[in-house]
């Protein structure tokens, strides 16, 4: 059984050192040296990740994924599950989380292109098509929540 649960200081930074490991785990053709030093300079970046919303989603108290949101919870900063966890609704249910819990009416990511596929069977869409920028590739995408003409 999952649990998903906010994590905080030390859990947060274990959380953090768990999406560097699956980012190069699932590392393809797109990836470069300088993208993944980019990367891993953004995860490492305390000013950056301080202000993050991260939930992880334990089996057996074992993380197995995690999102992070910036602190509107806006944007998907950082979405990962372990290799070998994927594929069983992990990354379903930490989406679930950030979507039932959120007050704004769309949510963007940067997918990498390993992600498109899974993103969009979630229900985002690409606003552009593939960027690069400091060595990394990413599609914009977004999520619609509800009409912004609602009021």
């Amino acid at each position: 059984m999952i649990e998903i649960k906010q994590l905080v200081n030390k859990e947060k930074d274990e959380a953090l050192l768990f999406t560097k490991r699956v980012y190069i785990e699932c590392k393809d053709e797109s990836y470069s040296e300088q993208g993944i030093e980019t990367f891993c300079n953004f995860v490492n970046n305390k000013e950056i990740t301080k202000s993050f919303k991260v939930y992880g989603a334990f089996e057996d108290n074992i993380l197995k994924g995690i999102i992070a949101t910036d602190s509107q919870k806006r944007h998907i900063s950082l979405f990962f599950v372990g290799k070998s966890s994927q594929g069983k609704g992990i990354g379903k249910e930490l989406i679930n989380i950030v979507v039932n819990n959120n007050e704004n009416s769309y949510i963007t990511v940067n997918s990498s292109r390993y992600g498109v596929p899974i993103y969009e069977k979630l229900g985002f869409v690409k606003m552009e098509e593939e960027k690069e920028q400091d060595g990394l590739k990413f599609t914009p995408m977004k999520l619609i929540l509800k009409d912004e003409v609602e009021k």
